[in-house]
């Protein structure tokens, strides 16, 4: 449990310092029970086109790893994960399919 809420807080600060530095479009959702954490876009594009865009979506599995599902920023979420004291090995590049996990550094699963 104390891992899971390291990396829970981890987590939070990393998003909430990306979601100040972003533009004011963007949304900071944390579902702190079921372990979610999604940064959103929504805006209107040339005024006759609303879009609604994940740009980053984490997800804490029960064995308290990291899973990176989407990440449509220029950060390196893992990198910055790392920098917050959470291990490589608890991280999964889940946007990688599984074949090729094994190369990135990070958990495989």
């Amino acid at each position: 449990m104390e891992k899971l809420n390291h990396h829970s807080a981890a987590i939070a600060s990393v998003l909430e310092r990306l979601n100040e530095q972003a533009i004011p479009d963007n949304h900071l959702l944390m579902d702190t029970v079921r372990h979610h954490y999604q940064l959103l876009r929504t805006s209107w594009d040339n005024k006759n086109h609303y879009f609604f865009r994940v740009r980053l979506h984490l997800h804490i599995h029960a064995d308290a790893k990291i899973y990176i599902l989407e990440n449509r920023t220029e950060e390196d979420i893992a990198e910055l994960l790392v920098a917050e004291g959470i291990a490589k090995s608890d991280i999964v590049l889940a946007f990688l399919p599984e074949s090729v996990r094994q190369y990135s550094g990070y958990a495989v699963a």
